[in-house]
């Protein structure tokens, strides 16, 4: 009986075909890259051993210092700035990259982001060590960036800080009054009344402003449903005429608070001092508790 070949099976042929390119496609992307692994431990911060990815793969110098270049200036925003300098250093990388305008725009950015988070020293670090020149601090971008640092630094109860930054950057009192002014309703919200008042006296923040402020305050708290003790026990640490309390709002916010816990069956004691709104008599000025 004649041999007759067997046919070849085109499903097991495309298989067959199939596995070969996924076996070719595999060995391409196993296939070693140096500077591949290079930028990989440059970016994982192991300087050293990117160091000796280069020379056992004969990376030349000039492709090593493209390379930390590169890595430095897409990577900036992340990077602290005393780690960049210790990659410059570590690869030999001088003063012709430090006044580079790519790297002179990027540390301007850090200083002023800096002097925006209310991180002044930092920022004239940054300044120096990144070789950007002093008078960028004269400059209305540095100036913008102090102005919105200033909130943090009030925020820390940093008030020396505060006026030694006025002065540098020339920040008018305007600007410092209306810094200070939101400052000191944060620390009304926070109940921080110590803070508010130390603030109003050392920037002579004047008493009718504190009479608005504290006004506003007892209306949100009406209105957010807080418990009209806690909100007698705010008046009462308040060094101020508490006259503001026979304002129309005020009374008016009163009324619907009761009416609202009468509606609702809610039983509250009702402090002397809006006692004193609700049967119509003046109130006195409020001493703070000793």
């Amino acid at each position: 009986m004649p041999f007759e070949p067997m046919e070849p099976n085109p499903e097991e042929q495309l298989n067959n075909e199939g596995i070969e390119q996924e076996k070719q496609a595999e060995n391409i992307e196993n296939e070693y890259d140096p500077e591949k692994d290079f930028e990989n431990k440059l970016g994982g911060g192991f300087l050293d051993n990117a160091t000796r990815i280069a020379e056992e793969n004969n990376i030349s110098e000039e492709k090593v210092k493209e390379m930390v270049e590169n890595h430095i200036l897409d990577n900036f925003i992340k990077i602290n700035h005393k780690d960049i300098l210790y990659m410059l250093d570590h690869f030999n990388i001088g003063e012709d990259f430090l006044n580079d305008e790519r790297f002179i725009e990027l540390a301007k950015d850090r200083v002023v982001l800096k002097l925006s988070q209310g991180e002044i020293n930092n920022a004239y670090e940054v300044l120096e060590e990144l070789n950007v020149n002093k008078e960028f601090l004269e400059s209305e971008q540095a100036k913008k960036a102090a102005e919105t640092g200033i909130q943090s630094i009030l925020s820390l109860d940093n008030i020396d800080k505060a006026v030694e930054v006025q002065k540098t950057f020339n920040i008018d009192d305007a600007f410092m009054s209306g810094a200070v002014k939101a400052e000191i309703k944060m620390r009304l919200v926070k109940d921080l009344i110590n803070g508010a008042t130390s603030l109003q006296k050392k920037f002579n923040i004047p008493e009718d402003f504190m009479k608005e402020a504290i006004k506003e305050e007892v209306l949100a708290r009406l209105s957010f449903g807080d418990s009209l003790s806690s909100i007698a026990n705010l008046i009462s640490k308040i060094e101020i005429d508490a006259s503001f309390l026979n304002d129309s709002k005020v009374k008016e916010a009163l009324k619907n608070r009761i009416d609202e816990s009468i509606e609702n069956n809610v039983q509250e004691k009702i402090p002397d001092v809006f006692q004193k709104i609700i049967i119509g008599q003046k109130s006195e000025p409020i001493e703070e508790n000793s």
